[in-house]
C-alpha cells in the first residue's frame, strides 16, 4: 500500500478497535461504580452523613463523594488538595486502622469531608437540604448519573492502557514470529552490549542525554545493532502532533550517546497520523512501521 492508503487503512482500524472494545470497558466500569455507590449511600446514609467516621470507615468512598462534586476533580488533584500525591491510594482499597495510610487520611478526613460537603451538587442530591425523600425512580438516575460520569472517565483511561498494550504487544509477536526471545535484562539501558543479538526487552529506559522509557528494543540479528521502538496510536489527529515530536526528540536525545552504537529509532504507529507528521518522523531518521502492516522491522530485524 502507498502512503495515502496506509493512513486511511490505519484510521479505519483505530475507529474500529476503539467501537469494538469502548463499549465493554465502559459497561465493566459502570458495573464496577455501581457496586461502590452502593457502599457509599449506606455507609454515608443516603449522603446525608457524610463526615470523617464515614470516610475512615471504609476509604474507597473517596471516589463516589468526589464524583458527587459537580465538576468532578481528578484523583491528582484532588489529593494534591489535600497535601497528598494523589488520593488514588485510598480510593483503592480499604486500610486497617493503625496502618500508615489510615493515620495519614485520619489527618486530612475532617477537611475531605467538609469540602464535599460544601461543594457536592445540591440539585443531583437535592435530598440533603429539601424537605421530601427522592423516589425509588429519582435514586436510580442520581445512581446512574453519578456512575456514569466516574465510568465514562475510567473507562478513557483504562481504554488508554488497553490500547497501548495491544500494541505493544503486537510488536513483541512480530519479533518472536522473527525468532527474537525476550532478554533477562533488567535496568537501563546504557550501551548496546545491555541486549544479545536476538533478544528484545518490553517497556525499559534508555540513558542518552537523558533517560527516557523506549516501549520496546532490541538486537538486531542482521546489523547487530540496537533497535529502539515507540509505539504511538493516536485517537484524534490534533495529538499526532505531540506524539511525533516526542518520538523526534528521543531520537535526538537516543543517537547522541555513542555507547548505544548508533541505534536504529523505529515509530510503529497506528491511528489518526498524517502525511506531515510521516515526514517529520522521516526527517528525523525515525523508521516509520505501521501497527497494521509491521513488514517495515523484516529489513532491520
Amino acid at each position: 500500500m502507498n502512503l495515502k492508503e496506509n493512513i486511511r487503512k490505519s484510521r479505519e482500524l483505530e475507529i474500529d478497535i476503539f467501537v469494538g472494545q469502548m463499549k465493554s470497558i465502559y459497561e465493566e466500569s459502570l458495573k464496577e461504580n455501581e457496586a461502590l455507590y452502593d457502599i457509599t449511600y449506606n455507609v454515608t446514609q443516603g449522603f446525608k452523613a457524610i463526615n470523617s467516621a464515614t470516610i475512615l470507615s471504609d476509604s474507597r468512598v473517596i471516589k463516589i463523594l468526589r464524583y458527587s462534586v459537580s465538576p468532578t476533580i481528578s484523583q491528582m488533584k484532588f489529593g494534591q488538595m489535600f497535601e497528598m500525591t494523589s488520593i488514588e491510594p485510598f480510593e483503592r482499597e480499604k486500610h486497617e486502622i493503625g496502618s500508615e495510610k489510615y493515620e495519614c487520611l485520619k489527618a486530612v478526613a475532617g477537611k475531605i469531608a467538609d469540602f464535599i460537603n460544601k461543594n457536592i451538587d445540591k440539585d443531583r442530591f437535592w435530598w440533603r437540604e429539601k424537605t421530601g425523600a427522592p423516589s425509588n425512580n429519582e435514586l436510580a438516575l442520581v445512581k446512574k448519573w453519578t456512575c456514569s460520569i466516574a465510568a465514562d472517565q475510567n473507562a478513557q483511561t483504562e481504554y488508554r492502557r488497553y490500547r497501548k498494550q495491544l500494541q505493544e504487544k503486537s510488536v513483541a509477536v512480530k519479533l518472536e514470529s522473527l525468532g527474537y526471545t525476550l532478554s533477562g535484562f533488567h535496568g537501563v539501558i546504557t550501551s548496546i552490549n545491555d541486549l544479545k543479538s536476538g533478544e528484545y526487552t518490553l517497556e525499559t529506559k534508555v540513558k542518552g542525554r537523558t533517560t527516557q522509557k523506549a516501549d520496546l528494543a532490541f538486537r538486531s540479528k542482521s546489523s547487530n545493532r540496537l533497535v529502539l521502538v515507540e509505539a504511538k496510536a493516536v485517537g484524534v489527529e490534533i495529538d499526532a502532533t505531540k506524539r511525533i515530536k516526542e518520538c523526534c526528540d528521543k531520537a535526538n536525545d537516543w543517537t547522541s550517546r555513542s555507547t548505544l552504537g548508533a541505534p536504529i529509532l523505529v515509530a510503529v504507529i497506528a491511528g489518526f497520523f498524517t502525511e506531515k507528521n510521516i515526514s517529520n518522523l522521516r526527517a528525523s531518521k525515525v523508521l516509520v512501521a505501521w501497527e497494521h502492516d509491521l513488514h517495515a522491522i523484516d529489513a532491520i530485524a
